[in-house]
C-alpha cells in the first residue's frame, strides 16, 4: 500500500528509390533516320516469283439507314445511401439489445441464481479509469459490488484479484462495499491471480474466504511513503525557488529542498497511522490476533504455499472454484456467472 507525496520524433526516410530504364526511340524519330520501328521486324523483300492479285474493283459506297438514336441507358442508382442506412439501423438494433442486456443484469429483471464476478486488476487508485488502462479504479469497482449487492438475482460476489497494490484510501473505499453487501446477505470470496499484495490483500483479508494458486504472490502487509529531494539538480541548473506559503508544512514533499527533522517525524506519523489500521483491519478479517498479523506484517510478499501456512489464505483454487464456494455460502445449488464489468458497446458508449 502505497502513500505517496507526490519535439517531435524524427520522421522516416522520405527517400524513395525508382527503377531505372532506358527509354525507347520514337517511332516518328527511326522513320525520319531510315530505320524501322524498334517494334517491328526488319521488312524483307517480296520474292519475285510471287503472283501479283488482281485488282479489285471498286464498289459504289452503299448508303445505310440512318441509325436511331437510342435514349441513355438508365444509371443504377448508386446503394452507398442503402448500405448506410443498413448500417445505422444494424447498430441501432445492437445499441438497444446492449443497454436491455445492461438493465436487465443490474437491475435483477433477469431470472435464475447468479454469482457476480467483479475484477480489480493493477494498480489501485480511488477515482475512475477507462478499464483495460492498467489502473483499478475504485469508482468503477465500488460501483460494480454495489449493483451486484442491490441486484435480486446475484446471491454472492467473486472478487477476481490480480493487483500489485495502490494506495490506502483506495482499499478502504473498496472495503467499505464489501461490507454493505455482506450485511446485505451476499457473501463475498476472493479469487487471487498471479499477485495480490499490499492494498490488493488488504481487500481481500475483508472477504469471506480467499482462494489463491500455489504460486500467487500475497501479504506485503505494510505502507511506504517517499520522497525525493531534487535540490542538488535545482543548484546544479541554476534554478532558484520562491516559495510562499501560509504553514512551515504547507510545502512538505516539494522536491526543491530536503524535509526537516519536523517533517520527517510527521511522515513517519503518518506512516505508522496507516499501517496500525491496516494491522487491525486485516486481524479483524482473518480472524486472527494483531501479534500474529504483526509477525508477517514487514511487509514482505508471500508466495502461495507460504500464504497458505501462514493463515493469510484458506486453501488453493482458482475463480471457478471461488464460485463454487461463493454459491455453497450463499446456499444455492446451481449458478451462472455474471461479469458486471465485461466490456460491452454500451459501456464503451454510455
Amino acid at each position: 500500500m502505497n502513500q505517496n507525496n507526490e519535439g517531435s520524433a524524427p520522421s522516416g526516410s522520405s527517400y524513395k528509390p525508382y527503377y531505372s530504364y532506358a527509354p525507347e526511340l520514337k517511332s516518328e524519330e527511326n522513320a525520319s533516320r531510315g530505320m524501322p520501328p524498334a517494334s517491328s521486324s526488319p521488312v524483307q523483300p517480296a520474292p519475285q516469283s510471287a503472283p501479283r492479285t488482281a485488282p479489285q474493283t471498286q464498289r459504289p459506297p452503299q448508303s445505310r439507314p440512318a441509325q436511331q438514336q437510342q435514349p441513355p441507358a438508365p444509371q443504377k442508382k448508386s446503394r452507398k445511401g442503402l448500405w448506410a442506412g443498413l448500417t445505422l439501423l444494424l447498430v441501432l438494433v445492437i445499441l438497444i439489445a446492449a443497454v436491455y442486456a445492461a438493465a436487465v443484469g443490474t437491475t435483477g429483471v433477469g431470472t435464475g441464481n447468479k454469482i457476480a464476478v467483479i475484477h480489480i486488476n493493477g494498480e489501485m487508485y480511488t477515482g475512475d479509469y477507462m478499464y483495460g488502462s492498467g489502473i483499478a479504479g475504485s469508482d468503477a469497482i465500488c460501483g460494480h459490488i454495489r449493483a451486484a449487492a442491490d441486484n435480486n438475482s446475484v446471491k454472492a460476489i467473486v472478487l477476481r484479484i490480480d493487483s500489485p497494490g495502490g494506495t490506502g484510501s483506495c482499499s478502504q473505499e473498496i472495503n467499505m462495499e464489501i461490507q454493505r453487501a455482506r450485511d446485505m446477505g451476499k457473501p463475498v470470496v476472493t479469487s487471487m491471480g498471479d499477485m495480490a499484495a499490499s492494498a490488493a490483500y488488504y481487500v481481500a483479508s475483508q472477504t469471506d474466504y480467499i482462494y489463491a494458486s500455489p504460486g500467487t504472490f500475497t501479504g506485503s502487509i505494510g505502507v511506504i511513503g517517499r520522497h525525493v529531494d531534487n535540490s542538488q539538480v535545482y543548484e546544479d541548473n541554476g534554478i532558484n525557488v520562491t516559495v510562499f506559503k501560509s504553514g512551515e508544512m504547507k510545502d512538505m514533499g516539494a522536491d526543491y529542498r530536503e524535509l526537516t527533522a519536523e517533517e520527517k517525524r510527521y511522515w513517519q506519523h503518518i506512516i505508522d497511522t496507516s499501517f496500525n489500521t491496516f494491522v487491525n483491519d486485516v486481524a479483524k478479517g482473518r480472524g486472527m490476533s494483531r501479534e500474529e498479523v504483526l509477525e508477517l506484517a514487514d511487509g514482505r510478499v508471500y508466495i502461495g504455499e507460504d500464504a497458505k501456512k501462514n493463515g493469510l489464505i484458506d486453501d488453493y483454487g482458482n475463480l471457478y472454484v471461488a464460485a463454487d464456494k461463493a454459491a455453497e455460502l450463499a446456499g444455492i445449488s446451481s449458478y451462472t456467472l455474471y461479469y458486471p464489468d465485461s466490456v460491452t458497446l454500451s459501456s464503451l458508449l454510455f
